[in-house]
């Protein structure tokens, strides 16, 4: 009979893990205005990522030419902004075999002004450059697709205090070069009081906000209010927060966050073997991660803009989504409080066990033995894996070792 509870818990548990992991149905075309629509977003999709269009191509210049465009049509009023290349974007064109002489990143900013223009500005962001060799449908031409999506359903609900900034950056790929650029000299910077950030590292899976700014409590607590009702409900956790920042990339969000400005990083990391890859089409992309990273964005930036004040940078917070429905959180000296409570009740019963059964100290180490010997073979069986992978055998201290790792999950 324990047998059989224990073998129906596990099949309970895998079914809910899988269910739970589930993009949501995208929302057809003919949704009201103020709803996300990933329907409505795969028109830019397809027209941005048609091809490659990494900087300096002829393809870029035309997903530029189209985005100025829907800014426009959008009534965001929109402006380019040049800013030089870093010495390492120069040397990653070089090293593909093309020119960099002239080359510029070149952003794309839209201005839907708010009612009270004094308050702190909501900034949504996300890059239009893709790879050599990739159309990029997912990274980021989905983000780009979504921001456009909800402008339109922002400006549906009605006039709101803030004031909404859209920056589409140049050159993210090559060294975030484009974000560098808009928060070292654009005029707009100084006014940014929270920034949604868009991004993509596969072609599918669930949206995840992965990253925050500073002393993030107060924002974590209006991203939960605010994304509560998003298709898909909320998905975050904060040990993405510390996982993130062990890998060796970056998005434009690091440069906002490095200068101390508060925010939410959203993206998909499903299907990681589109990443970066011929195969990131259009055709390919999983409407379903669409749908829940645009709503995601949409409800944050609607929630942030009609917020009477922004978040202000407390203490971090520990967090994490339940099942996407609501977001639990709570300080850091909870969790310590919890840990200790916990030994407690582990010690209780260690002396019921002792008691009520007789367990023996020779038991005891019996069961410990059994954990360390099943810790061990873990270590080795994951250190194989990544063997297998590629040259994954050290410390993954470089992009082109993470992509490598990336591309090959799929097969492992």
């Amino acid at each position: 009979m324990r047998l059989v509870l224990l073998l129906a818990s596990l099949a309970a548990a895998f079914g809910l893990a899988v269910l739970t992991s589930q993009t949501p149905k995208p929302v057809p075309a003919l949704s009201p205005a103020t709803e996300f629509s990933a329907v409505r977003a795969m028109t830019d999709v397809r027209h941005i990522a048609r091809a490659p269009h990494p900087i300096g191509s002829i393809d870029h210049a035309m997903v530029q030419s189209y985005l100025l465009g829907r800014l426009t049509d959008l009534g965001l009023s929109p402006s380019l902004q040049s800013g030089a290349l870093s010495p390492a974007a120069i040397s990653r064109i070089q090293k593909r075999g093309d020119n960099a002489a002239g080359l510029l990143a070149v952003n794309l900013v839209g201005v839907l002004p708010g009612r009270r223009p004094e308050l702190p500005a909501v900034l949504m962001m996300a890059h239009y450059d893709s790879v050599p060799g990739s159309p990029g449908a997912a990274d980021d031409a989905s983000g780009v697709a979504a921001i456009l999506e909800s402008v339109q359903a922002i400006k549906a609900r009605g006039p709101a205090d803030r004031t909404l900034i859209v920056l589409l950056t140049d050159a993210e790929e090559l060294n975030l070069d484009g974000a560098r650029a808009f928060f070292s000299e654009h005029p707009l910077r100084d006014r940014i009081g929270m920034v949604v950030n868009l991004e993509a590292r596969g072609g599918g899976g669930r949206a995840m906000m992965f990253e925050t700014g500073p002393g993030n409590a107060q924002t974590i607590a209006q991203f939960a209010r605010a994304t509560k009702d998003a298709t898909g409900g909320p998905s975050s956790n904060a040990l993405t927060v510390f996982v993130y920042r062990l890998m060796p990339n970056g998005t434009d969000m690091t440069i906002a966050v490095n200068r101390g400005i508060a925010g939410v990083n959203l993206a998909f990391i499903g299907r990681p073997d589109q990443y970066h890859s011929p195969t990131s089409t259009p055709e390919a992309l999983d409407q379903g991660s669409l749908q829940h990273i645009g709503s995601l964005a949409l409800e944050a930036a609607d929630g942030f803009l009609r917020a009477p004040e922004l978040p202000k940078a407390t203490y971090n917070a520990v967090y994490a989504d339940v099942f996407g429905l609501i977001v639990l959180r709570h300080p850091p000296v909870v969790g310590w409080l919890l840990l200790g409570l916990a030994a407690l009740l582990t010690g209780f019963a260690g002396w019921g066990a002792r008691h009520g059964t007789g367990l023996s100290r020779a038991s005891v180490l019996k069961g410990v033995t059994g954990g360390v010997w099943l810790l061990a073979v873990s270590v080795v069986l994951a250190q194989a894996v990544r063997v297998l992978g590629g040259p994954i055998g050290k410390q993954i201290d470089t992009p082109e070792l993470y992509y490598t790792l990336l591309r090959r999950l799929p097969r492992l």
